[in-house]
């Protein structure tokens, strides 16, 4: 470059005077710079002070985005020239002519863009925006990769640019290096407070979960529990429990929902490659967090079925119970934007799936205790009207002997139901099943018998018969 190829060359004043008032200049740049919160408020405010104090036309912060492109992530520029804020611009050449050099320092001073050699491409690109002459000067931030350029631009006029104004670029770009470094740890230190902060409320507030989930009465409650846990803590759109069933089949059981989603509950969902692909997995414990349904590699037709419910991204965790049988899926959906599932967040749901399965199992005995325990008082009830039946019989036609047999029966039904009610938390669900098998098929002989001889019964007798129906249907609703 020479300072005097051209009249029409403007030559600026120097920006200082001296090293100190230089000095006081670049401690202000510095406080600015190190006072933004965003990286955005961090480009916008670099190109703004470049443009004021070294007085150029235009100033840009081009983002280097991938080897062959970058973007105009900031801009100052002066009234009546062209804006290009988010132009994005492809330069072929760039990366492998220029890239390694800015990395390692490079600053371009072009005093006319027409006598420095560019190609004309890259000219033609600096015509459309009214570009003369340009200073370019790298950025480099985290890891010592280059973020981007610091590019200045005249457009009025060639200029010469004077190594002070050189200088104090090459500084200010420094400085905003430095600057996202120093955010960047800002964020991270931000991060790691807000996730230890998260981790102590979750320690706090799992207990009460769980709390509420053993406390459950029933199956439903116990699942409501979990959704609107897990909704509450995740704040994604909807959350569901996918109840397994046959063939390959599920149904949603239980559901919250954002209001502006269309409810599901209820809905059967057919997945033909879940059993082969999938089921074994879960059984296992096997937890999924989808970002993008489109790109998760799940089948076409099950994609499609998600698509339809407006679901993005999704985060699914097994519900098993004590003896590993899985019962189903705890299944978040984000509907409205994809998403990036934390570490956290898939634990805490895998948590509430865990505990929910195991609350399951504590709410299913206590309902097949207290289902057995009412077919006992039941028993006990009918016992007692055989007894009066007994003492009645003699108006009847009815043997004592038939009678007797049946009160016989109803004992040792009775000392069954009490004594499995004792052990039913020490049995297996298949011993149970046997055994309540058992008990209803003998019991249904003794209902038979019963109804044969209604025409006989004084209605008290009758009564017995209508206890033997209301015991049966007891046991056969037990669960197991």
């Amino acid at each position: 470059m020479s300072r005097d190829t051209s009249r029409d060359i403007i030559s600026y004043p120097d920006i200082v005077q001296n090293t100190f008032e230089q000095a006081n200049l670049l401690t202000d740049i510095i406080s600015k710079l190190r006072a933004c919160q965003q990286e955005s408020q961090i480009l916008n405010t670099t190109v703004n002070l470049v443009r004021e104090v070294i007085h150029c036309d235009r100033a840009v912060i081009y983002n280097l985005q991938a080897t062959d492109r970058g973007k105009i992530v900031a801009e100052s520029v002066a009234a009546g020239y062209p804006e290009t804020l988010n132009t994005v611009i492809v330069d072929p050449c760039f990366e492998a002519r220029y890239i390694d050099k800015y990395q390692m320092g490079r600053v371009r001073a072009v005093a006319n863009i027409y006598q420095a050699g560019m190609t004309p491409c890259y000219i033609e690109n600096l015509e459309k925006i009214g570009v003369q002459a340009n200073l370019v000067v790298p950025i480099i931030a985290t890891n010592n990769e280059i973020y981007g350029l610091l590019v200045l631009h005249q457009c009025t006029a060639p200029r010469e640019w004077q190594s002070n104004e050189i200088d104090l670029a090459i500084q200010i770009a420094t400085q905003v290096g430095y600057a996202m470094v120093h955010l960047a740890k800002s964020i991270e230190c931000a991060d790691l407070r807000q996730e230890l902060q998260q981790v102590n409320e979750w320690r706090e507030l799992m207990p009460k979960i769980n709390q509420r989930l053993y406390a459950s009465r029933n199956r439903l409650e116990a699942l409501q529990i979990a959704v609107s846990e897990t909704q509450r803590l995740l704040k994604c759109d909807r959350v569901v429990v996918y109840s397994l069933q046959a063939n390959s089949m599920g149904k949603i059981a239980v559901e919250v929902t954002q209001p502006a989603l269309s409810p599901i509950l209820g809905r059967v969902i057919v997945d033909p490659c879940f059993d082969y692909r999938y089921g074994e997995q879960y059984k296992n414990g096997r937890v999924r967090a989808i970002s993008n349904i489109h790109t998760a590699g799940m089948s076409d037709c099950y994609v499609e079925t998600l698509h339809k419910i407006g679901v993005k991204s999704n985060l699914v965790a097994p519900i098993l119970l004590d003896n590993g049988v899985l019962l189903g899926l705890l299944v978040a959906h984000h509907c409205f934007e994809y998403r990036d599932w934390l570490p956290a967040e898939i634990e805490r749901v895998r948590q509430i799936a865990m505990h929910a399965g195991l609350s399951l199992t504590s709410a299913r005995m206590r309902e097949k205790q207290s289902m057995m325990q009412t077919a006992t008082k039941t028993m006990t009830e009918i016992a007692n009207h055989v007894r009066s039946a007994l003492t009645a019989n003699a108006a009847s036609q009815v043997s004592a002997e038939e009678l007797s047999s049946v009160l016989g029966e109803m004992r040792s039904l009775t000392r069954l139901l009490e004594q499995e009610t004792i052990q039913s938390t020490q049995k297996s669900a298949l011993e149970t099943q046997r055994l309540m098998h058992i008990i209803a098929k003998r019991l249904q002989g003794n209902v038979d018998r019963w109804q044969a001889m209604q025409q006989e019964m004084e209605p008290q007798q009758q009564q017995v018969a209508k206890l033997l129906q209301a015991t049966l249907k007891s046991i056969k609703s037990c669960p197991l």
